[in-house]
C-alpha cells in the first residue's frame, strides 16, 4: 500500500510569521536596492542625480501610494518615461515583491 498526500497545511507560530515576513522584506527591499534605488534613491523620493535628471517619480508620494498594484507591477514590467521595463531582468515574483516593498515607503 502506497502513501498519498493530498495536500499539506504549514501552520506557523506568531514569531516564525514575523521571521518569515521580516526575511521577505529583506529580500524585497534588496532587489529595491539593486534595480530601483540609482534613479528613486533608498528613501524612494527620487533625490538622486539621475532621478532629478529623469524626474523619476517619488515613490513616496499620494499619487504612486494610490495606485493600484497591478499598475505599479505594469510600471515596472513595461516601463514608463526614461525609465525602461524590467520584464526581461526580473521575474515576476521579483516584480511583484519590489511592488510590495514600494507600498513600505
Amino acid at each position: 500500500a502506497g502513501l498519498i498526500i493530498v495536500g499539506a497545511m504549514l501552520l506557523l507560530t506568531p514569531n516564525a510569521r514575523v521571521s518569515a515576513n521580516r526575511e521577505s522584506l529583506e529580500s524585497s527591499r534588496s532587489l529595491y536596492r539593486q534595480h530601483c534605488a540609482s534613479c528613486h534613491g533608498a528613501n524612494g523620493k527620487a533625490q538622486t542625480p539621475k532621478g532629478i535628471e529623469t524626474e523619476a517619480d517619488d515613490l513616496t508620494s499620494s499619487s504612486v501610494k494610490s495606485s493600484s498594484r497591478e499598475r505599479l507591477i505594469r510600471i515596472i514590467t513595461n516601463g514608463k518615461g526614461d525609465m525602461p521595463g524590467f520584464k526581461k531582468k526580473l521575474s515576476a515574483s521579483q516584480i511583484a515583491s519590489i511592488t510590495t516593498y514600494i507600498r513600505s515607503l
